[in-house]
């Protein structure tokens, strides 16, 4: 505990690298196109927020993310917030800057994987028992269960990707067919000029491009669900992880294609009625062997599926609705029932009520 309190003063006390001064060893690719993008700043007509004020700072930062503490490292300079946002589906894509030398400590972010991405300034990160800078070029991913502290330089901006952990975790088990016991543990640096980095950054960039055409309006929901599963699939299966492995040699048998087959229909008709004929009818094996399959890969049934699905899209849906979206009628719309067996299903599946659901989207639209 005393090794982290020593890291944690320097972090606040070391200096930050002037723009044009850094070490070799700082200096990444930086993307032009990207930079020309973000000037255009395409989020702001979907959600911005800007002030000189620290506590609302934090405040506002803090419902979109988690709560953190937010403290000016140089007394004598201004703190000037601009933050603007989009959600889209499972990853929220945020610009944003604090125009001031800032030390920002949410701890383990619990909730949320996320990616910092400078295009100007420089950082700090301590990341778990990881110390390193970032800067254009060069990106960070932190994990949710990591304790988390960053330096901010005066001139950092960024754009970062909120990536909701419950809904990564079931787009991996999703595209590897096997349950997850634990998340996965992405490396914790990003160099945006590998290979991998230009086409991650690829995804951000289409991500800014589709706010900047649609403006202030919503992006139409098939558009939202692509560019989910792209930026996505891209961390999935471009930056290393602890178990990039494992994933490289799952099985492409015919056993694992009809699980395959199987779900990518399930979520494709989750919205209509849906009985075990037809799914044996999709699979185009018997009902026994269809189960088996099942249990093998994915440690459930079809139906359990099926409904793990529908709850992922009401809790969607509640989090993206509007006022007049309430819990019984979202449950309704999607085959729920039995309004007891389904809280008790959503809060096993999410770890809170549907009626907390509710209460952080009223936070968020308050801001």
């Amino acid at each position: 505990m005393t090794g982290d309190r020593a890291r944690w003063r320097r972090l606040a006390s070391d200096d930050l690298p002037d723009a044009g001064h850094e070490s070799p060893a700082m200096v990444g690719v930086v993307d032009h196109d990207l930079l020309r993008l973000c000037e255009r700043n395409p989020l702001a007509g979907h959600a911005h927020f800007a002030s000189r004020e620290l506590d609302e700072a934090q405040r506002y930062v803090g419902d979109v993310f988690c709560n953190h503490d937010l403290s000016l490292i140089n007394r004598r300079q201004d703190l000037d917030t601009v933050f603007d946002h989009i959600r889209l589906g499972g990853v929220g894509l945020v610009m944003m800057a604090y125009g001031a030398d800032v030390l920002v400590t949410p701890g383990a972010l619990e909730n949320f994987y996320l990616l910092q991405m400078p295009i100007s300034g420089q950082a700090a990160i301590q990341f778990g028992r990881d110390d390193f800078h970032t800067g254009p070029g060069r990106a960070s991913i932190q994990h949710p269960d990591e304790h988390l502290q960053m330096r901010w330089g005066a001139d950092c901006r960024k754009v970062v990707l909120r990536i909701d952990r419950t809904r990564f975790e079931r787009f991996v088990e999703r595209c590897t067919g096997r349950p997850q016991r634990q998340s996965l543990r992405l490396q914790s640096q990003l160099e945006l000029g590998s290979s991998a980095g230009q086409l991650i950054l690829d995804q951000i960039k289409s991500g800014l491009r589709c706010a900047d055409q649609f403006g202030p309006q919503n992006l139409p929901p098939l558009i939202v669900s692509h560019i989910e599963n792209t930026l996505m699939s891209a961390l999935l299966f471009l930056q290393p992880h602890d178990r990039t492995e494992e994933f490289s040699q799952l099985s492409t048998t015919g056993e694992g294609r009809i699980v395959t087959r199987v779900r990518d229909y399930l979520e494709a008709h989750a919205d209509e009625e849906i009985d075990m004929p037809r799914l044996v009818e999709v699979a185009g094996v018997p009902l026994r062997t269809l189960y088996h399959l099942f249990r093998q890969s994915l440690g459930t049934t079809p139906m359990q599926l099926l409904r793990d699905i529908r709850l992922d899209r009401v809790r969607q849906a509640l989090l993206e609705g509007g006022a007049e979206r309430t819990v019984t009628t979202v449950a309704f719309e999607w085959g729920f029932d039995h309004l007891g067996r389904f809280a008790q299903q959503y809060r096993a599946r999410f770890g809170e009520s549907p009626s907390e659901t509710l209460r952080h989207r009223a936070r968020r639209s308050r801001h």
